[in-house]
């Protein structure tokens, strides 16, 4: 190298969201356990551990949805699953809405821009299909995830939020509730440009829509 070469700071990656494999899945896996184990406090024994076997639950959500991947520097630090028709999840969705679940992203790939990437892949798999929502829920407790959806514009439907122990059968154990955000999928294309321009820079979560069926504070998204 000549010695009068200015050498500048490394830029960090961006991610590259593609589909994913079988051969991912314990990549996946380990994704969502190290994005989600934080809330498992939060949720108690009685939930906690329904809330991530299903989200762990990828054949399921490879049959009925599509499974996306972001890698970041070659590594899997991202995942979430794409449902073209978010009513088979029951979870009370509107047939025809398309929805998102289980987002995550490995607490080492905060900052990186992987939530907003993933979210935006989802959203162009939505149009694609003619859906004229996206939709997911995200747990009440995920400060941090809901932060960044409110700044990705994303707007609250209180109508289908979820009770979490119902949803898993455990009554007893303190009140959990998946709250419900969506798009509608109507807006001219450089507002979309904008908001993909701002998730790519300020998304700093771990895991994003999830519901118990995804999203949290230094946790999305």
């Amino acid at each position: 190298m000549p010695a009068n070469t200015v050498v500048g700071p490394k830029r960090d990656s961006l991610p590259v969201v593609r589909s994913a494999r079988p051969a991912d899945h314990p990549a996946i896996r380990e994704v969502v356990v190290a994005a989600y184990q934080q809330y498992a406090d939060e949720l108690g024994p009685q939930v906690f551990p329904r809330y991530l076997a299903d989200l762990l639950d990828l054949d399921r959500h490879a049959h009925h949805g599509h499974l996306l991947v972001a890698e970041v520097d070659g590594r899997i630090r991202g995942s979430g699953a794409f449902y073209p028709d978010s009513s088979v999840q029951g979870l009370g969705w509107p047939q025809g809405w398309a929805g998102g679940r289980a987002l995550a992203v490995h607490p080492a790939a905060r900052g990186r821009g992987v939530a907003g990437t993933l979210l935006d892949a989802c959203e162009r798999l939505a149009r694609s299909h003619g859906a004229p929502v996206f939709a997911f829920h995200t747990g009440s407790f995920m400060a941090g995830a809901i932060l960044l959806y409110e700044q990705l514009g994303y707007h609250r439907a209180p109508e289908f939020d979820l009770s979490l122990n119902a949803h898993y059968g455990a009554i007893s154990a303190a009140p959990a509730i998946a709250v419900a955000y969506l798009r509608r999928l109507t807006a001219a294309r450089h507002d979309h440009v904008r908001r993909t321009h701002c998730g790519a820079g300020t998304a700093q979560h771990t895991v994003g829509f999830d519901v118990g069926n995804r999203p949290a504070s230094n946790t999305a998204p």
